[in-house]
């Protein structure tokens, strides 16, 4: 068990694996809801905005210095199902009575938005913030940081000492305990920012949820499943 504020490749992608139940969760709920369809589009829509909710509120509190990457294995399981359950209702909903002329054209849109430009551009836009509101915290956080703070003189204090007693000189001890405040300070900001962040995402993606579930789509989304005779064997 380990810290997820370490972050290493091996845990990423031990991570991901635990997308694909929820992608799997997902294609059944969906196909049973577009093939025995008894509620209306909208609780589809809803139900997957609240996994998403789910996923945001949990990782909001329970992140933590403390905290373990095998407490993300059910909230990604749950982003996991909103995502599969957001794609296939969506894209049913957008070719639902379109002309065959535009399925392709309608694809590409899809493709190119949905697959490329739009994980890339979420990517810039949330490692861009994150990096601010690193920042940010890293100077509110360091302007308490000093000796006369009994916490921090006592960290700083207790890694002097143990650097000295591994036999190195006062500035090297020196040098050390100051890189070892500073990666406390990292790793805080690192945890504010999170928190920063996942409470606005939990918050709009709940707004969104509440509000999904009364927006009346005025069509019903059904897939006929085609049974096909004995020359089809």
């Amino acid at each position: 068990m380990s810290t997820y504020l370490v972050h290493y490749n091996t845990h990423s992608y031990t991570l991901y694996i635990w997308l694909l139940p929820g992608y799997i969760v997902g294609a059944i709920i969906c196909f049973w809801w577009f093939r025995w369809q008894r509620w209306r589009f909208r609780f589809l829509i809803a139900g997957g905005m609240a996994c998403f909710a789910f996923f945001f509120g949990s990782m909001y509190f329970t992140v933590s210095p403390d905290s373990t990457y095998e407490m993300l294995f059910f909230p990604l399981f749950m982003r996991g199902l909103g995502m599969l359950t957001l794609i296939i209702a969506f894209a049913l909903f957008a070719v639902e009575d379109l002309p065959p002329k535009y399925l392709l054209s309608n694809a590409f849109f899809l493709i190119t938005f949905r697959s490329v430009l739009t994980p890339v551009m979420a990517s810039a836009f949330y490692s861009n913030v994150l990096y601010r509101l690193q920042q940010k915290y890293m100077v509110q956080l360091s302007e308490n940081i000093t000796l006369t703070d009994p916490l921090s003189a006592s960290r700083y204090t207790s890694a002097l000492t143990e650097n000295l007693q591994h036999g190195y000189g006062i500035n090297e001890a020196t040098q050390l305990a100051t890189n070892t405040m500073n990666s406390i300070l990292q790793q805080q900001a690192t945890l504010l920012a999170l928190k920063h962040m996942l409470g606005w995402l939990f918050f709009i993606t709940l707004v969104i949820a509440i509000v999904s579930r009364f927006i009346p789509f005025h069509k019903t989304v059904r897939v006929p499943v085609i049974h096909t005779g004995e020359d089809m064997v």
